[in-house]
């Protein structure tokens, strides 16, 4: 049985609860299993107003592909911050910033400089 978030849902959760965000993150992986698996963190404490969900794609999930299959997903806004070096290499990390169910969704990749993702875009 499918759980679906609703408004009615929303109004009775406890400003305070990450429950929201839980249920939001359920629907999204309901539509979307196709989509890769993050290491998703619902911080503590979650206000009435500033609920968020954060995503991070790594091992096998930290490719461009797997990123612009979220962008494609939620829209919202890319973000990409200057080149650092990290283990050796030179990379460059990514976030796409959406709202999903009424929750802000954070999804986030570290990628080589070289890869361009304004260009993927």
């Amino acid at each position: 049985m499918a759980t679906t978030y609703t408004e009615a849902t929303r109004e009775i959760t406890p400003a305070c609860s990450q429950r929201a965000v839980a249920f939001a993150l359920a629907q999204l992986l309901t539509d979307y299993p196709e989509l890769p698996t993050p290491h998703w963190t619902i911080p503590i404490p979650q206000s009435g107003n500033d609920r968020v969900l954060y995503g991070h794609l790594q091992s096998e999930y930290e490719t461009l592909e797997a990123f612009l299959a979220y962008v494609k997903v939620l829209g919202g806004v890319v973000t990409s911050c200057d080149p650092a070096e990290m283990y050796g290499r030179v990379v460059r990390t990514h976030t796409v910033v959406a709202q999903w169910e009424g929750i802000q969704v954070d999804v986030t990749v570290i990628l080589p400089a070289s890869v361009d993702v304004q260009a993927a875009l």
